[in-house]
């Protein structure tokens, strides 16, 4: 198991950020790993996601709940089912900074059902967490 938190503030406005978050479907154009996504929604701020990825050279999926609250900033989502994890579960918080800018505090916890050495692990949760949130301020600021 894994758990990492980063906290960064990014140069973007909380509601771009949080709407290309929210918005899973477009994961496959920006998200680095992520080939598909299946997004199915029963009732606004909540989702059902599949994700097919590419993780440590292996494909895999899981299927994730999500829950979304935009008056808050706070996007939290847990582990249905995976062919290869055994838990991922975790949080954007998203907080005005003013002057246009977002305060952003991700954590996650994840664990696979198989070993995994603890570097590599460590890798996935903690060195891949900066480039994981440029992706997303990237691509809010690309559709703002």
């Amino acid at each position: 198991m894994a758990t990492a938190t980063l906290t960064k503030v990014l140069d973007i406005p909380r509601d771009k950020l949080f709407a290309a978050i929210a918005k899973f479907e477009d994961y496959p154009q920006f998200v680095t790993g992520v080939k598909k996504t299946e997004v199915e929604r029963k009732a606004p701020g909540h989702a059902r996601v599949k994700y097919f990825v590419n993780m440590l050279g292996k494909d895999l999926w899981y299927l994730l709940e999500h829950t979304e609250d935009a008056a808050s900033g706070d996007l939290t989502w847990k582990l249905i089912e995976s062919d290869l994890l055994k838990k991922d579960s975790g949080t954007w918080k998203l907080r005005d900074a003013g002057e246009g800018k977002t305060e952003v505090t991700y954590t996650i916890d994840i664990e696979f059902k198989i070993w995994i050495p603890g570097p590599i692990l460590k890798g996935l949760t903690t060195t891949t967490l900066p480039t994981l949130i440029g992706e997303y301020e990237k691509r809010a600021k690309a559709v703002g």
